[in-house]
């Protein structure tokens, strides 16, 4: 079985935005050593992970071929 360059930059964007999830979760739980606000706020991070990780699995969705049903 070869996989296309397509599935391995759909992989590697579904594990970069999970990463990225994960790193802003992680960092948002961290305790804090001062009160001032953090240089990167990690919510912005934390949403767009979960819009990559989630595009990423549509588009596996979309190579294995599922297809939505006619509206019609």
């Amino acid at each position: 079985m070869t996989l296309s360059t397509e599935t391995i930059v759909t992989a590697l964007a579904l594990v970069f935005g999970l990463g990225l999830t994960a790193y802003a979760a992680i960092s948002e739980r961290r305790p804090r050593k001062s009160l001032n606000p953090r240089l990167i706020p990690t919510t912005p991070l934390m949403f767009v992970g979960v819009i990559i990780a989630l595009l990423a699995l549509l588009h596996f969705a979309t190579i294995a071929g599922v297809q939505l049903p006619n509206r019609r």
